[in-house]
This record gives structure tokens, sequence and C-alpha cells, in this order.
């Protein structure tokens, strides 16, 4: 390990190599020689010579490095972990890659290097990076027209593997929370991709774009259904973004997402999958606290763990709200069985014509009731 470079000390311990069994599976530790990664690796598209590399800084993903060769520029990841290979495969679908680089709002590696069925290095061309807190309102914007671009690629709701992840997750995080969604059936699933206001970089026009990165190793680990909905994608952003403390930034939450909505399908953004009762944009945010919790066990970041806790407070409010609210559904049912009685009474003649009929009022004033409130006290979004 080289000092000073981040380590996940909540699941392996320090210098550990090959493969390694941690609490959450076994994780493969890559090796960081260059060399050796030439030797043994499988090389993809465009890399190249790293005879002359300069170190920039390491973070969660691996080691930076800047390669200059033949009057071009190249930002290389070294990875330090094995997480699969979905930036890779996703670079080399290229149909897929071609509607994602289309919007000019995403960079994808350029090539890279396979090792034990992993992504060990990627190639990006070299680009300034973006501060998280720079022009918001363009970033939601930009994430929304790529995942856009793969619509054409998702596939049918799948509300019960989100589920069994999010139990995954809460399980695993020894939470005391509990929350299953029912998804609307027009919230889809797409292919898997990282966007991150962390990896945002300058555009050679001036313009700011996602660099795609593969996952980190908690995030490996913990997010193991590949498709997410639009949705999901929105509610990390926007934790990202209030984690950094940016949440009063260019109209906080509700204008990012606005900005985001306006350059997504309708269906993504329409009243069923918007609905709280449904899960929503609520349930992503869960979903994306879950997220960041266990990224802070795993890199044993105390700040990180004080803050999901607070917000983990508020989801049993939450939840209790919607069960109240859901007791005023409830009394819809209870009137349409009174309407239901009224109308055998009326035939067998068990009531007068005045007790069919006040009964058959009461019922209807009751399902209107219980349909008004159920609907007028729906939590917002915002």
């Amino acid at each position: 390990m080289e000092g000073g470079a981040p380590w996940p000390t909540g699941l392996l311990q320090p210098g550990s190599v090959g493969t390694t069994t941690t609490p959450w599976g076994e994780v493969e530790v890559l090796p960081t020689n260059l060399h050796r990664l030439h030797d043994l690796g499988e090389a993809w598209g465009n890399v190249p010579s790293l005879t002359t590399v300069r170190d920039v800084r390491t973070d969660r993903h691996g080691r930076w490095l800047l390669v200059e060769e033949d009057g071009a520029s190249w930002d290389v990841l070294v990875l330090r972990f094995g997480c699969g290979r979905r930036a890779s495969a996703l670079a080399q679908k290229h149909e897929m890659a071609a509607a994602i680089v289309a919007t000019g709002a995403a960079q994808l590696p350029v090539g890279g290097t396979v090792l034990s069925g992993h992504d060990a290095l990627l190639v990006y061309p070299h680009a300034t990076e973006v501060g998280v807190n720079e022009d918001l309102l363009t970033a939601f914007a930009d994430a929304g027209r790529v995942l856009t671009s793969l619509g054409r690629w998702s596939t049918p709701c799948a509300e019960r593997r989100w589920n069994d992840e999010v139990a995954l997750l809460e399980g695993r995080l020894g939470t005391s929370t509990l929350w299953r969604a029912p998804h609307h059936p027009s919230t889809v699933g797409l292919p898997w991709i990282r966007l991150s206001l962390r990896s945002r970089v300058r555009t050679n026009d001036g313009g700011t774009c996602f660099r795609l990165l593969p996952p980190t190793i908690d995030e490996f680990l913990s997010l193991k259904e590949p498709r997410r909905p639009g949705l999901a994608h929105a509610a990390a952003l926007e934790g990202e973004a209030v984690e950094a403390g940016c949440g009063q930034q260019e109209g906080g939450p509700e204008a990012w997402f606005h900005a985001w909505s306006s350059t997504v399908p309708h269906a993504w953004v329409a009243r069923g999958p918007m609905s709280t009762y449904r899960g929503g944009l609520w349930i992503w945010r869960y979903a994306d606290v879950l997220k960041w919790r266990a990224a802070a066990m795993a890199w044993e970041d105390e700040d990180l763990l004080t803050s999901t806790a607070r917000w983990l407070a508020d989801v049993d409010r939450l939840q209790a709200r919607l069960g109240v609210l859901r007791m005023w559904r409830s009394l819809a049912w209870v009137g349409l069985g009174g309407g239901i009685v009224a109308l055998y009474a009326h035939r067998l003649d068990a009531l007068s014509s005045q007790g069919t009929a006040a009964l058959a009022l009461a019922s209807g004033a009751l399902v209107a009731l219980g349909l008004l409130r159920y609907r007028s006290a729906e939590p917002g979004a915002f």
C-alpha cells in the first residue's frame, strides 16, 4: 500500500494481497506494478506505453497517473481493488458508448487492461477536474441527458430485486429501519453507469462532463443489482451535493431536480413513479444513504457515520406518517363496503328507501373523504 493512500480498513487489513475474504464477500487486491499489469493483463483499446508517467494523486479507486506520449496526454487510473469490469464493458458496447458520447456530457475510458476478470487499468483523455460545487444545474441537466441516452436499453421495473438489495444493505449495516417500495411500473431499470459529481472534468470547449469511472470497492460489494432507475441517479447526485455542503446553492435540491427532470422522459417523473406512497424519490434517497453508510463503515469515516445516522433517524418519522395516511385510504374501502351493503339492502328490501339512500350517501362521503385526505396529504419529494 502506498503511503497515505486511502484504504478500506473497515473491510481489509492494510497490506492485504491477492484474494481476501471480507465480511461483505471476497475482494481481489490488484497488483499496482505497471510492468506486471502489462505482462499479466489483457489490454484493450488505446493504452499508452506507460514508460514515462507522473503520479498525480490517489483516491478510493486507486492511483492516478499523467502520461504524455506522442503529443497526447492521458489520465491513467491504476485500480487498487478488483471491482468487475463494468467500466470497460460499457466502453466496449459500441452502440451504447456512442449514444453516451453523443450527448457531450460524458467521457468514457478509451483503453485499459483487464486482469482476472477485473478492470486493472483504465485510460482517459487528459482533462482538468471540476469542483463538486461548480455549476450544479448544468451537472444535473447533463446527468439527465446521459441517462436518457440509455433509455433504449431500459428494462421493466425490477421492484423485487431493488427491494432485496435494500434489505441486504439494512441487514449488513445493522440499521433499525425497514423500507420496501411498491415501485410504479413505469420506473424502468437502466444499464449500469456511475455518475458522480466528484468525477466531473472540463471539456475541450470549456464545458463540463462526467468522467465515467468504475465502482469503488464498497459500492462493488454493496450494490449488486446493476440496473437502477433514473430516480436512483438523481437521488445519488443530490446526496453528493448535500454531503459536500452545497445544499443551498443554485436553488437547492428542488432546483437541481427540476434541471434533471427537464432532460429526461416525462414518464420517469410522472405522478406515478414520483409518488412517495410508491417510494418515489424518497426510497432512492434512503437507498443512497444506506450506500453512504456502507462507505463510511468500509473507510471508517466517523463524520459520515454520524451524518447518515441522523438522516436514518428521520426515516421512522416519514414511515409513521405514511402509515397514518394509509389509514385514511382504508376509509375508502370501508365506504365501498358500505355502498355494497346499501345495494344489497335495497335489493332485499332490508332497509327503507330513506335508510338505503342515507347509507349510500354516507358511504360515498366516506370514500371521498378517505381518498381526498390520502391524496392531498401525500409527502412531497421536497
